[in-house]
């Protein structure tokens, strides 16, 4: 498990759209008691960016993986070596030690900023859900083409969606996931979309439930709710 004593956010102000991510990460560093502390990109002076770039590259390869843009992929450092200033970035420090980063790309996953401070689960099933949505953090292409994680643990006031994408066309798709999704599942998707459609103004959004398997007699409820429902299975190739 990792150490961290404290941690340190940067991120542009001036984009108010990473005002979500912001207060989650911070939250999630209260309840993992790591201090952590905010900084406005732009507002860093030159030392303090290549203090934070050092620091970065000091994280050994095995744990901060591809942290350099390219690919499509917007990480931590941009493509000509600086600091990003497109996405927050957070280091985590044991004492003054660096020992990771998010996001980054491990093995051809992503991890973004949501995945610094969770800790073991004692449900299974928590652990299940969690590992499908960085499956669909690292691969939403797997829902359809042109796919853009913009929100995670969105609250509608009526529930948190896990997931919120967005489509080529701007048209936002909510995910719910599950590892066994049943009739009380389709129930809670449309509670949060009224909730949603109630923050957003409109009810012209997809809705969707991602699950390993279902229960019960979910593809027609799911059918009648206007809900897509994916089941993630492994193929067999041989």
């Amino acid at each position: 498990m990792m150490i961290a004593s404290k941690a340190s956010l940067i991120y542009s102000g001036s984009k108010l759209d990473f005002k979500d991510t912001v207060d989650l990460v911070t939250r999630n560093a209260g309840a993992s008691n790591v201090r952590i502390e905010v900084h406005d990109a732009d507002r860093l002076t030159l030392s303090d960016e290549e203090r934070f770039l050092d620091d970065i590259r000091m994280i050994p390869p095995q744990i901060r993986g591809q942290v350099r843009s390219g690919g499509g992929r917007t990480l931590p450092i941009t493509g000509s070596g600086k600091l990003s200033h497109s996405i927050p970035v957070l280091v985590i420090y044991d004492g003054i030690k660096p020992v990771d980063v998010y996001p980054k790309d491990l093995m051809g996953v992503k991890y973004d900023l949501n995945s610094a401070f969770k800790t073991a689960s004692p449900s299974d099933t928590l652990g299940v859900e969690n590992n499908l949505v960085t499956i669909l953090s690292s691969k939403p292409e797997l829902l359809g083409p042109g796919l853009e994680l913009i929100h995670r643990e969105f609250e509608t006031g009526s529930g948190i969606i896990d997931m919120i994408f967005k489509d080529p066309e701007g048209v936002l798709l909510s995910v719910e996931v599950k590892e066994v999704a049943d009739q009380e599942t389709v129930g809670q998707v449309l509670k949060q979309s009224n909730g949603l459609k109630d923050k957003l103004g409109t009810s012209s959004f997809r809705k969707a439930i991602v699950a390993l398997r279902t229960s019960g007699n979910v593809r027609a409820a799911s059918k009648d709710g206007g809900i897509e429902l994916y089941l993630i299975a492994a193929e067999k190739q041989t």
